[in-house]
């Protein structure tokens, strides 16, 4: 009976431990990346073999800011995944270099405040001697001798006294210079071991062994790129080479390192749900309004520097808060500068703090839409009066910053809004000089593959990348392509007396162009930065190149052939402007001139418009251009005349 007892014990030991479940730390590794306008989506590969039945997989040290809704695994239909599981892992106790560096601190302080004791000591002894000095303080007078003997001994001992005073405050200077030290790699070490991840576990069942080759994706939201474009000219009898780049950012703490890039021009952190109308009820007060939607990408830069000083800060902390919950932060570089982008348009509070010194905090900070705004802080030592060590920790991965200035509270457009234009805009050729004509087809160059899906465009660039996590923005040639397009030079001298090379591109739209800057190249010497809007719904799409010096346009205002007449209660003015072109190119030139009659909504004044030499007008801006070829060294005078009657009670400018 005894052994039976034994036995079914051990049979049920068995099948109690044939119900566990094996628990595996995954290897992933990075390999392809999908980044967005606003965020990226990671794709890791884990490799390993899988014995028949259920085991659970752990990921670990992920990003903290991954969004588990977005959290897919797929293992090639082998096998099934039972459930997932995301969760945040907080830093435990202090880790045993924090601790050391702790107590390295307080040493340091123990021996600043045993010298400030010594250099007390040797203050008191001075004023001792000071005070008991025997010279003066004999009724009878002193000797000589006397005199001699204490000056010599006073000059020995108050010499020793303050050139001991003066070691032990060197001393006092060399451990200052520690303590720094020490706090500048305390803050260092924290940032790197402070900081919350994220793990994934997920159940994985299989009904035999299999070497499984897991795929798992996620979207982070700190990381992002913006289109940059080369126009390149070299002859207006070429094509333009029209080069598309990407600025690449990412903060996501890991690094993508020789990883497959797929740029994407959607936005993820955009709400998906379409807005409704309300019904408009035009007598009430509460008429219907548009619902504010924070749909921008800002970022924030600046420096941290002692407020006595003035020296960088490097290593300290810049934390983000919105309504008391930490969103983002980073820490200063060698510097003392730091860049945090990309954050979400709105008002947030900004905390920075370093040990060693006081804590400072501005609250409703503006982070504009499309902007960068630019803040500078100055703090103020209390190295020496500390009692204890603070240790900051972090929601989300820290991010370094580039090396750029910073003034206070400047603006500027550095995060383009960025928006694909419409394929279906129809397109037309506009006459143009000299350049290609509409039949020449586009012509790629590289071996980049673009797409466009049923919501946006995609380009996948067939080159590894490795992209690291310093938030710093790294270019990367997306493609490169000739483009037919119609060269003309053109002049508004009302405005600028430059003659500008203007590129005309027509059917624009099969570009697949985003909104963002363009760098100009003619003849291989960088001209100039411009802008393209690719919301502009023009059928052809007009890039200015270069100012050319060798057209010279000048306007001038014919006084003497101007009139003005009073007529009853009216007044009537003749105006004559002369605009002269000469070419001075070596070859036939064809240019374009804009100018302008004035026009008049009020029907009390008329304008007639008296001559413009052949100029086509348009009625409704009243714009006139003209369109005459020069020969080498030729010149042309153009006349604009036009009268305008208004009542005398007016008091107008007319030229």
């Amino acid at each position: 009976m005894k052994i039976k007892l034994i036995i079914l014990a051990l049979l049920y030991t068995v099948n109690l431990y044939s119900d566990e479940i094996d628990t595996l730390k995954l290897s992933s590794q990075i390999t392809d990346v999908t980044v967005f306008f606003d965020g990226a989506q990671i794709t890791r590969e884990a490799k390993i073999s899988v014995l028949k039945g259920k085991k659970i997989f752990v990921l670990e040290n992920l990003p903290a800011e991954i969004n588990p809704q977005s959290i897919q695994i797929n293992n090639n239909q082998k096998g099934n995944i039972i459930s997932v599981k995301h969760e945040l892992v907080f830093p435990n106790d202090k880790s045993k270099t924090l601790v050391e560096y702790e107590e390295k601190i307080k040493l340091q302080r123990i021996k600043f405040q045993q010298i400030s004791n010594e250099i007390s000591v040797y203050n008191i002894e001075e004023q001792i001697l000071l005070d008991n000095s025997i010279l003066g303080k004999k009724e009878t007078g002193t000797s000589i001798t006397e005199i001699k003997e204490a000056s010599i001994f006073y000059r020995s001992k108050l010499n020793e006294i303050r050139q001991n005073k003066q070691k032990l405050f060197l001393d006092l200077d060399l451990i200052e210079e520690n303590i720094q030290n020490l706090y500048l790699e305390l803050n260092k070490k924290v940032s790197q071991e402070k900081k919350i991840y994220s793990k994934i576990t997920f159940t994985f069942s299989s009904e035999t062994q299999i070497n499984a080759n897991f795929m798992i994706s996620y979207y982070v939201s700190s990381a992002g790129w913006t289109p940059l474009y080369d126009f390149r000219v070299n002859d207006i009898n070429k094509p333009l080479n029209l080069v598309y780049n990407a600025n690449i950012f990412q903060s996501t703490g890991e690094t993508w390192n020789n990883v497959n890039l797929t740029l994407s021009t959607n936005r993820p952190s955009l709400s998906n749900l379409k807005p409704e109308l309300e019904t408009w009820f035009v007598e009430r007060n509460n008429n219907y309004k548009k619902k504010i939607i924070v749909d921008g990408q800002s970022a924030l830069q600046g420096s941290i520097s002692d407020n006595e000083t003035g020296e960088p800060i490097p290593f300290a902390n810049v934390i983000i808060f919105k309504n008391g919950e930490m969103i983002t932060g980073t820490t200063t570089d060698f510097n003392g500068r730091y860049t945090i982008k990309p954050i979400k348009s709105g008002y947030y509070d900004v905390k920075v703090s370093f040990v060693g010194y006081e804590n400072i905090e501005m609250k409703g900070v503006i982070l504009n839409s499309d902007q960068v705004t630019y803040q500078d802080f100055k703090i103020q030592s209390n190295a020496l009066l500390l009692q204890e060590i603070q240790i900051v920790e972090y929601n989300t991965p820290l991010i370094d910053r580039d090396q750029r200035n910073s003034r206070n509270k400047v603006e500027s457009k550095d995060i383009a809004r960025m928006q694909a234009r419409s394929s279906n805009t129809k397109a037309s050729t506009k006459g143009g000089v000299g350049g290609l004509m509409a039949k020449d087809e586009v012509s790629f160059i590289g071996g980049y593959e673009s797409n466009t899906n049923i919501t946006s465009m995609e380009y996948k660039i067939d080159i590894p990348y490795s992209i690291p996590s310093d938030g710093k923005d790294y270019n990367v040639k997306i493609k490169e392509l000739n483009v037919p397009v119609n060269y003309r030079y053109s002049c508004v001298p009302k405005l600028d007396k430059d003659v500008f090379l203007i590129a005309e591109i027509s059917n624009w739209a099969k570009l697949n162009l985003l909104s963002g800057k363009s760098s100009i190249y003619y003849n291989g010497i960088f001209t100039g930065q411009s802008e393209i809007d690719a919301r502009n719904t023009e059928d052809t799409l007009a890039i200015s190149l270069n100012r050319d010096k060798n057209i010279i346009v000048e306007r001038t205002l014919l006084k003497e052939k101007n009139e003005k007449q009073f007529i009853g209660n009216n007044i009537r003015e003749t105006i004559n402007w002369n605009t002269t072109v000469k070419n001075n190119k070596t070859v036939k030139t064809k240019i374009f001139i804009e100018d302008q009659f004035p026009i008049s909504e009020n029907k009390s004044i008329v304008i007639e418009k008296l001559e413009h030499l052949n100029g086509k007008v348009d009625e409704k801006t009243g714009k006139v251009i003209w369109e005459i070829e020069l020969e080498p060294n030729e010149k042309k005078e153009l006349i604009l005349k036009y009268s305008v009657k208004y009542p005398n009670s007016m008091n107008l400018h007319i030229e």
